[in-house]
Order: structure tokens, then sequence, then C-alpha cells
């Protein structure tokens, strides 16, 4: 994946792998973002933080979750609760998220505590893992395939719901 930079009369070009690229990309955009509150900061020159890029010898093995500036990074299915409103919502995301936006009260929810593996097994056959924010010791969740409910249960020693 290539990033690109470009102003008036100038411009650069690198190419890096793909995961490496995304997280300087949102570094750069944070940092621009920071930088352009107003139009005196826009016009005076403002420093930004270099970025630091890891060697690729150090990047070790990927994980379902990243910490990047204080939030946690996942991808996947994710059944997650709003805990300013309480509306309930499973969806998915096939990029990496830091938070989530709640349609009914209209919050924007970041990760920053990490979030909990839950697995479901449902009678009809089917299996599913989600990542999920929710506090309770027990609740049910209906089946994405055949829609019947089926009951989960914090586990422990496992950190994780699971199926009861």
């Amino acid at each position: 994946m290539k990033i690109r930079v470009t102003t008036e009369g100038k411009s650069v070009m690198v190419d890096m792998e793909p995961k490496l690229a995304d997280k300087v990309f949102k570094a750069l955009v944070l940092q621009l973002l920071q930088a352009g509150g107003d139009r005196e900061q826009l016009s005076a020159p403002h420093p930004l933080k270099p970025v630091e890029i890891p060697p690729e010898s150090e990047a070790g093995p990927e994980k379902d979750y990243e910490k990047l500036d204080g939030l946690h990074q996942y991808k996947g299915f994710f059944y997650t609760i709003c805990p300013e409103c309480g509306n309930i919502r499973g969806f998915c995301s096939k990029k990496e998220i830091e938070g989530f936006h709640c349609f009914k009260c209209g919050a924007d929810i970041p990760f920053t505590e990490e979030l909990l593996p839950l697995h479901v097994n449902c009678e009809c056959g089917h299996h599913f893992k989600y990542m999920t924010n929710m506090k309770e010791k027990m609740f049910d969740i209906n089946c994405i395939e055949c829609g019947n409910p089926v009951a989960v249960r914090y586990n422990d020693k496992r950190n994780s719901y699971e199926t009861i």
C-alpha cells in the first residue's frame, strides 16, 4: 500500500505493508486535525510530532486488538450496548474500528476498554464469535441464522461470554 503526501510544489510517496500504512495514515490524520484548529495555526508553521514506525521485524504476531492513542482497535462481528441510552446492536466491520456510533441517541462510543469475546453456539448448529462491551453476567442473544434466542454467561476463568 502506498501513502502519498502532497502540497503545492512538493510530493512524497512511500510504499509500505497495508497494516503499517493504515497506522501511519491514522497518526498523520490525527496530527493534521489537531494542528488545523483555526486560521492562525494554519498560516504559522506548526511542528508535527514524528510518527514512530516500528521496524517490520518487531511487528510480532497479529492480535484481535491493538491500542493506538489510548483506544483499542477491532474488526469483525460486534455485539455492543450504548452506555448512553442502553441500545443493543449487532454489526460487522471489515476494517479496524476504534469505537462505534449509536444510531438511537447519536453518541460516539470509543473502545477505551478491551472488548470481551462472545461465543454463541446455537441449537440449530451454527457457531458465531463476537466482541462485546457488555457487563452483564448473563443475557440472551439472537442467532443470526435461525433467530432463536441463545443464553450466554460470563466465564471468569476464560474472561469471555459462552453459551450456557
